[in-house]
């Protein structure tokens, strides 16, 4: 029987993976050698192509034992170059009548993807000979044009060439010692990819004996299990070989690698192709992904996301609040609530139902959890009712889309409604105005109300706010009841009734999350959550900061993300995610995304890496798994652009790391994202803002050239010509560079609902006014004029404090010219 030929419970954990589509491919240079190429020769060995290349250098002399492939490549590369190309094409194009049926077999089954070493086009001959269930796509990890996809079509098979393709011979393939130092001294996000990969999933290896340098040096990134307390998180993986040293064979076994003794034929015929149902089931579910992946997002109704009464969930001590908590009632009934539902219910016998209820409150006061009560109230009403929240990974574009369609939700209750910025106002209102007319309900904390819902863009939309106050006394007296009966009074269990609510009233000031967390710690709140920080090991407080720091910026972090974040690749790591889920540090959401267990506890803890100068490395981690992700395909609203934005933003870098880290970080993912726009537009930022006004001018003038009507890019090409005019302005053209920056910001502020250009002319108007203006009248009717461009912005946002003071400061430069002396 064919599955005695190996260890009975790996051929099941083969079959099991292979269900799921989880096992990954890795194929070395003996995978291609019973295939033929366009020459009639087998594809040649790494021996056979050193031969070559040997003669190729020095023809007609005998082959030196010490000369290594990659010595010769290199040499040949530079003396031979059109030669070189045409022996490695020649030599490395399959003949597709020459691809026995066995790799058929191979490529049939339900991998995940497939990593190779090798140059040739074995998989796309394969293809032309057999008919594949998906179609291999050959893609190169060394064309920085080719991205690594978020999610890649399921009815494809991703064929990753990690030394690079045909196609990319002579200049773009990795053959030679130096080739190999420069990429791996770079981060790549193929390679980042494949780095977790290793770890994360079962990998077969096939035609390699895993001694190749550059495989060995990313193998080793899986490490050893660890000390006798992790427990074995790294997927069983397998290498398939027929003959392999004691030695190394102990050594894989530390990599939780496993050998079978077999070639890639005799593998293929006696272990995978018994394993026919078990491809057909994994067929099946990359059929089912691909379906799922091509269907529009959806907006999810509250009816079926309330549909676990029995998960679990740390409330009491902090977490966020699921809909389990309100169903279990472990989210206590307040006062405010009923306040809530009077409104709603008012709002709901209208006819027809419009406008918007905004729901505010301090971080922690309880908003989320009074909006999903309300909502579940509705729901058991039969009343259809969206919810979006920061896990919702659906633009402001596809919610008006799910919300114009027939079957539309009645009501759509948006909770941390600032996750979708300054533009929130505007698809609000264009919702409320449709004819459908939704009710809209929407958390958002009181410092950015205004901000997030603007009164000028919000002006004809029938508007409410229900301010969350604080804990009533009947609210902490039903506080404390539940406290009591979850057992989780902590400090305050052996305590008299009237010293419990002392303590809420008193020390936790009565706030809903501090009351849960200081007052029955005994701990500041601020304090208790550094400490739980601090007292993790090293490994788990990095891991800790990155996931606060990302749930902070309102982003989940997958496994696989902390992993390529933390280039931490090793058991131990997973360990370190295990423990801290287990141990309610963090908590796992939808779709396996990890989150600090509350956004006040990342922002916390965020602030205190900050203070402690310790932001820099979490920062720069996710600002490099963001870039590994994006794609010119994907849309900007998709996740990974997002973070990508949330985390190349020069203004937060400069706040947060510093000028000079900053630089190194762009330096660094350069790259990475040369051909996006917005990486050259926030790299020219930063040079404006504080750096070097000629390296500002070649990035603006790259974004430029990919995005020249850009409204953020224009903009910091009017800030740049303002600051070469003001630190020159005696340059003859400087006069001009005014006007032109002048021009654009005007524009600007008639085309866009920014207030920033308003505050760009007016600061640097008054600088241009000092440096550049000479004559007391001349200068009087600059000011005058920006005056009035001033005035007319406070009156179109008459909440903005800053453009307020500015326009003072106008005022005051003014009145010092127009009448000396008035403003000493």
């Amino acid at each position: 029987m064919a599955t005695l030929a190996i260890n009975r419970n790996w051929f099941l954990h083969i079959q099991s993976q292979f269900e799921r589509a989880r096992p990954i491919l890795f194929t070395g240079a003996g995978f291609s050698l019973s295939a033929r190429n366009i020459c009639g020769e087998p594809v040649p060995s790494a021996s056979a192509l050193r031969t070559m290349l040997w003669e190729l250098c020095f023809p007609g002399t005998a082959v030196e034992d010490g000369s290594s492939l990659q010595d010769l490549y290199e040499h040949a590369l530079r003396r031979n170059r059109l030669r070189l190309s045409e022996l490695l094409t020649r030599n490395l194009t399959v003949e597709p009548g020459s691809v026995p049926v066995w790799y058929s077999k191979i490529l049939c089954m339900p991998w995940q993807r497939c990593y190779t070493l090798n140059i040739d086009d074995l998989e796309q001959a394969a293809s032309s000979r057999f008919d594949l269930p998906r179609t291999p796509v050959p893609i190169s990890a060394t064309d920085e044009r080719i991205r690594v996809q978020g999610d890649p079509t399921r009815a494809e098979l991703e064929f990753i060439h990690l030394n690079g393709t045909i196609q990319d011979i002579p200049d773009r393939i990795t053959f030679s010692t130096t080739q190999y130092a420069e990429r791996l001294a770079r981060p790549e996000p193929w390679y980042l990819r494949f780095a977790s990969d290793l770890l994360t999933s079962p990998v077969i290896f096939v035609g390699t004996r895993l001694d190749e340098s550059p495989l060995w040096q990313h193998l080793t990134l899986r490490l050893s299990r660890g000390g006798p307390e992790l427990r074995e998180l790294r997927h069983r993986s397998y290498l398939v070989t027929p003959t392999l040293d004691r030695a190394r064979l102990a050594l894989l076994a530390e990599f939780n690698v496993e050998h079978i003794p077999m070639g890639a034929e005799e593998f293929t015929d006696q272990i995978l192709a018994p394993m026919e149902s078990a491809a057909r089931k994994g067929l099946e579910y990359l059929s089912s992904e691909a379906r799922a992946h091509g269907e529009k997002p959806r907006l999810r109704e509250v009816s079926e996301l309330a549909n676990n009464p029995a998960e679990h969930n740390e409330f009491l001590l902090g977490s966020e609040p699921i809909w389990t908590d309100i169903q279990a009632n472990r989210a206590i009934s307040r006062e405010c609530d009923e306040a809530l539902w009077d409104t709603l219910s008012s709002a709901m016998k209208r006819d027809p139902i419009r406008g918007l209820i905004v729901i505010t409150g301090t971080a922690g006061s309880g908003k989320s959890a009074s909006l999903m009560r309300a909502c579940l109230r509705l729901a058991a009403d039969g009343v259809h009712v969206g919810w979006v929240d920061r896990q919702t990974d659906l633009s402001p574009r596809q919610i008006r889309a799910a919300m114009r369609s027939p079957d539309s939700p009645q009501v759509l209750a948006i909770d941390d409604a600032d996750t979708y910025g300054s533009e929130t106002a505007a698809w609000v209102r264009d919702l409320v105005r449709e004819d459908s007319r939704p009710l809209i309900l929407a958390g958002v904390r009181s410092g950015k109300v205004d901000r997030i819902f603007d009164p000028v863009v919000l002006k004809d939309v029938e508007r409410e706010e229900i301010v969350m106050p604080h804990l009533a006394d009947r609210d902490i007296s039903s506080l404390i009841d539940l406290l009591e009966r979850e057992k989780r009074l902590g400090i305050l269990a052996a305590k008299p009734r009237h010293e419990q609510e002392r303590a809420f009233q008193e020390q936790a000031g009565r706030q809903l999350l501090v009351a849960m967390l200081q007052a029955t710690s005994g701990k500041r709140f601020e304090e208790k959550a550094v400490q739980e920080l601090v007292d993790l090991e090293p490994d788990a407080q990095r891991i800790y900061a990155l996931i606060a720091v990302a749930s902070s910026f309102r982003f989940g972090l997958t496994r696989e993300d902390i992993l390529i974040a933390s280039a931490n690749f090793t058991n131990a790591a997973l360990n370190a995610v295990g423990h801290l889920v287990g141990r309610h540090i963090v908590v796992e959401r939808q779709g396996g995304f990890v989150w600090a267990r509350h956004r006040r506890l990342a922002e916390i803890i965020t602030d205190e890496l900050a203070k402690q100068g310790q932001l820099k490395e979490p920062v720069i981690g996710l600002a490099r798994l963001a870039a590994a992700k994006v794609s010119p395909a994907m849309r900007r609203s998709d996740r990974p652009w997002r973070m990508l934005k949330a985390f190349i933003n020069h203004a937060f870098l400069l706040r947060t790391v510093g000028l000079e880290v900053a630089r190194n970080l762009y330096g660094s993912l350069e790259m990475i994202l040369s051909w996006d726009p917005h990486f050259w537009l926030q790299r020219g930022s930063l040079e404006v803002e504080v750096g070097d006004l000629k390296l500002a001018e070649h990035f603006l003038s790259t974004s430029r050239g990919f995005n020249p009507d850009d409204a953020f890019l224009r903009t910091e090409w009017a800030y740049l010509l303002f600051k070469k005019a003001c630190d020159n302005p005696a340059a003859r053209d400087a006069p001009e560079m005014v006007k032109e920056a002048t021009d654009l910001l005007e524009t600007l502020m008639s085309r866009s609902g920014d207030t920033y250009p308003y505050h760009l002319l007016g600061s640097q108007g008054i600088s241009w006014a000092r440096r550049g203006i000479r004559g007391s009248r001349e200068k009087e009717a600059y000011l005058k004029r920006l005056m009035h461009t001033l005035e007319e912005g406070c009156n179109r946002y008459p909440k903005e404090d800053e453009l307020r003071q500015l326009l003072a400061d106008l005022k005051k430069e003014y009145l010092g010219i127009a009448l000396p002396g008035m403003t000493s």
